[in-house]
């Protein structure tokens, strides 16, 4: 990983928030819902700009962001344009419009990734790439050599039909061969045009495990196919971490959480390997985003439409001062877990 490698942190958390609060911001001015500020971030202002009612800020603590609305604050609650002046219903639909767009975003990501870029071919032993560098653990350090595959003479194109005799006729077989090789020569048969060829390559070690260097062919989708399987990779996703985090809830899987410092790695890692890697990871995370905002934790979207729920039920509006003080309890809790987290991560890095 290079310097560069994390600085894709910023573009990718910058669009995870900014379409978040979009959503909020969008729904909020299409009911007449006066907004005071659209911020990025938290704590002092670094730069901004003032277009009609609405200030735009970006702020000095890049953690979130934030959709100012009239009638949300004490002292502005009289506003006729408020957010509070609205029906429940509006109101829920402000609130969920920024979750809705994170899962929105994921989906377009995936279609983008489908369409433009392609995905692996599974069931083809086709090789796709041959990757040029490699990152090897030697004597404790990390060491940037040549691929194993580069200087065997591996080439994309190139039809894998057995390795050290043994016949494979799908990518994951390939995957296994080689993990299992710890570090042994290995012999690859392939197609070459009208050739058979036998290419004899080492495998290395990286990023916890045995490989030589070669990703698989891709196929592109058309259009309507992308987006098709972009809302249902999207769908996917969102039920496989509500499975994840039920079972956390229940104990039956151990808890993993990251902060700030353990995501920046993780996107640092995932830009080393391409931009492919880089667009599933946003789209995950975007999808993240949008499921962890709808929990009902105070400070949370969730939160809010829980009250509005209760408000409905009731026939009556909740005291806005009480239901501040409460998100405002939550928002500081996070803060804390937050900074536990971070404190957490830079002890493991240290």
């Amino acid at each position: 990983m290079g310097v560069t490698d994390f600085l894709w942190a910023i573009p990718v958390f910058g669009l995870l928030i900014f379409i978040h609060e979009l959503g909020h911001f969008a729904v909020a001015k299409s009911f007449g819902i006066r907004v005071h500020e659209f911020a990025l971030g938290f704590g002092p202002v670094l730069a901004g700009f003032e277009a009609g009612e609405t200030r735009y800020n970006l702020r000095a603590v890049p953690l979130g962001g934030f959709v100012r609305m009239a009638g949300m604050e004490d002292g502005d609650l009289d506003d006729p344009r408020g957010f509070n002046r609205k029906p429940v219903l509006a109101r829920a639909l402000v609130i969920f419009a920024g979750p809705v767009m994170n899962f929105v975003l994921a989906a377009l990501l995936y279609a983008a990734l489908l369409f433009f870029i392609g995905v692996d071919v599974s069931d083809s032993t086709r090789l796709g790439e041959i990757m040029k560098s490699c990152d090897t653990v030697i004597a404790g350090q990390t060491v940037t050599r040549p691929c194993p595959a580069y200087t065997a003479g591996l080439r994309a194109g190139d039809e894998v039909t057995s390795i050290n005799g043994t016949p494979v006729r799908a990518w994951q077989e390939i995957q296994d061969v080689v993990s299992k090789s710890q570090g042994k020569t290995l012999a690859f048969v392939v197609k070459r045009g009208q050739e058979t060829v036998e290419v004899r390559s080492e495998a290395v070690f990286e990023a916890g495990r045995w490989m030589v260097g070669i990703r698989p062919s891709t196929r592109r989708e058309p259009l309507g196919t992308a987006l098709v399987q972009g809302v249902s990779w999207t769908y996917n996703t969102s039920a496989m971490w509500l499975q994840g985090f039920v079972g956390m809830i229940m104990g039956r899987v151990p808890a993993e959480l990251s902060g700030p410092v353990g995501i920046t790695r993780t996107i640092a890692e995932t830009a080393s390997h391409g931009l492919d890697m880089l667009v599933l990871l946003s789209a995950f995370l975007s999808i993240n985003l949008g499921l962890f905002n709808l929990l009902p934790i105070p400070a949370l979207d969730g939160s809010r439409l829980v009250f509005l729920g209760v408000e409905s039920v009731r026939g009556r509006k909740l005291d806005p001062a009480r239901e501040n003080v409460i998100h405002f309890v939550g928002f500081l809790i996070l803060i804390g877990l937050m900074l536990v987290i971070t404190y957490s991560e830079v002890r493991k890095l240290l």
